[in-house]
C-alpha cells in the first residue's frame, strides 16, 4: 500500500493512473516506453548537501543527456500526435457530408454518455423532431406539402449533423487543449528539474572552483616558499663553496710556504757550505802562497849556500884536509838538499809539512818520520 501511495504521488505514478482505460496496443507501448524512462530517470529528492561529487557528476554526465533525449522524443511524439489528429480533422470534414446517418447514431450513443446538460437537451430535442417527423400527414394534405415536408427534414439532419460535428470538434479541442496544457504542464515539471539540477551543478562547479582556487593559492603559496628555499640553499652551497675555495688556496699557501721555507733553509745552508768553501778556498791559496813563497826562500837559500861552497872550495888550497874537509862540505850540501822540499800537490800535504818535518803523525794517526825533503836540482 505505501509503495502504491508512493507511486500516485509522484509523477512517474500520476502518469500511470492516467493512462486511458482502453487504449490502442501501440499507444499503450509508446506509453509503457516513457513511463520506463521517466523511471530510470526518476530520482530521491535529497538535500544537495547529501550528494557527492560523483553523485552530481553522473547526474549531469548521464542523467541529463537522457532527459534530453526524453524531451526530444516527447516532442517527437508530439509533433506526430499533432499530424494525426489534422489528418483525422480532415477525413472528419471529408465524411461529414456523406455520412450524417452515422453520425447521427454516434450522436445518439455519446448522447447516451454525455452527463453535460446542452448534449441531453440536444438529443431530446432531436427526438422530439424525428418523432414528429415520423407521424403521417394529416389527410387533408397533398403530396406537395409532403415533398415540402421531406426538404424540411433533410435540412434538419443537416443542421444537427453540423451542430454534432461542431460538438464532436468542440471535445476534440477540449481534450487536445486538455492535453497540451498536461503536456506543457510536465514539460515545465521536466524543465523546473533541469534547471533545478543545472542550478545545483553551477552550485557544485562554483563550490569546486572555490576549492581549487584554494589550492591554486595554497601551491602557489608552497611554490614561493619552495623558490625562496632553493634561493636560500643556493646561497649557502655558494658560501660553502668559496669557503672551499678559501681553504684550498689557503692550503696551497701553506703548502707553498713550507716550500719556500725549505728552499730557504736549503739555500742558505748551501750559502754556509759555499762561505766554508770559500774560506777554504781562500786559506788554501793563502798557505799555497806562503807555502810557495817559503819554497823560493828555500832555494834561494839552497843557491846562495851552493855558492858559498863553490866559493870556498875554490878558495881552499888542494890536497889540504880533503878526505875530512871534503866529507864535511858534501855533509853540508846533502843537509841542504834534503831540507829543500818541492812544491806540495795539495793543501794538507802543505798544511802538514811542519808535523812531517818534526816527525809527527799522518792523516790516519800513525807515527810517521820523515828523512827530510826531496832534492831539487
Amino acid at each position: 500500500m505505501e509503495s502504491q501511495q508512493q507511486q500516485e504521488e509522484s509523477p512517474v505514478g500520476a502518469c500511470c493512473l492516467r493512462r486511458p482505460p482502453t487504449c490502442p496496443p501501440w499507444l499503450q507501448a509508446a506509453i509503457a516506453d516513457i513511463e520506463q524512462r521517466v523511471r530510470a530517470l526518476a530520482v530521491d529528492e535529497a538535500p544537495p548537501t547529501e550528494h557527492s561529487f560523483a553523485d552530481r557528476a553522473e547526474s549531469y554526465y548521464q542523467q541529463r543527456p537522457q532527459l534530453l533525449a526524453l524531451l526530444a522524443d516527447l516532442h517527437h511524439r508530439y509533433v506526430c500526435l499533432a499530424q494525426r489528429y489534422a489528418h483525422a480533422i480532415s477525413l472528419l470534414h471529408s465524411s461529414s457530408a456523406n455520412n450524417n446517418d452515422d453520425i447521427d447514431t454516434k450522436q445518439h450513443a455519446s448522447s447516451d454518455d454525455d452527463c453535460c446538460s446542452s448534449d441531453a437537451d440536444s438529443s431530446l430535442s432531436f427526438q422530439v423532431i424525428q418523432s414528429q417527423l415520423q407521424q403521417p400527414p394529416p389527410p387533408g394534405i397533398s403530396s406537395s406539402s409532403t415533398t415540402t415536408t421531406t426538404t424540411t427534414d433533410a435540412d434538419i439532419d443537416l443542421v444537427l449533423a453540423e451542430l454534432v460535428l461542431a460538438w464532436v470538434r468542440r471535445d476534440v479541442l477540449a481534450d487536445e487543449a486538455e492535453r497540451r496544457a498536461a503536456e506543457a504542464a510536465r514539460r515545465i515539471e521536466l524543465q523546473g528539474s533541469l534547471v533545478e539540477v543545472l542550478e545545483s551543478e553551477r552550485l557544485v562547479l562554483l563550490g569546486e572552483n572555490a576549492r581549487l582556487g584554494l589550492r591554486a593559492s595554497a601551491a602557489e603559496d608552497g611554490a614561493a616558499a619552495a623558490q625562496a628555499e632553493l634561493g636560500y640553499a643556493r646561497r649557502r652551497a655558494a658560501d660553502l663553496a668559496r669557503l672551499v675555495v678559501k681553504l684550498r688556496e689557503d692550503h696551497r699557501v701553506c703548502a707553498l710556504g713550507r716550500r719556500i721555507e725549505a728552499l730557504q733553509a736549503h739555500v742558505y745552508g748551501l750559502e754556509l757550505r759555499n762561505r766554508e768553501c770559500y774560506d777554504a778556498m781562500a786559506a788554501w791559496d793563502a798557505e799555497r802562497k806562503a807555502a810557495a813563497a817559503e819554497i823560493q826562500r828555500l832555494r834561494a837559500d839552497n843557491a846562495r849556500l851552493l855558492a858559498a861552497a863553490a866559493d870556498s872550495g875554490r878558495k881552499r888550497p888542494p890536497g889540504k884536509g880533503k878526505g875530512a874537509a871534503g866529507w864535511g862540505w858534501w855533509a853540508r850540501v846533502r843537509m841542504a838538499a834534503e831540507w829543500t822540499p818541492c812544491a806540495p800537490p795539495a793543501a794538507t800535504t802543505v798544511r802538514k809539512v811542519g808535523e812531517q818535518m818534526k816527525g809527527g803523525k799522518d792523516v790516519g794517526g800513525n807515527a810517521s818520520y820523515s828523512y827530510g825533503g826531496c832534492f831539487c836540482v
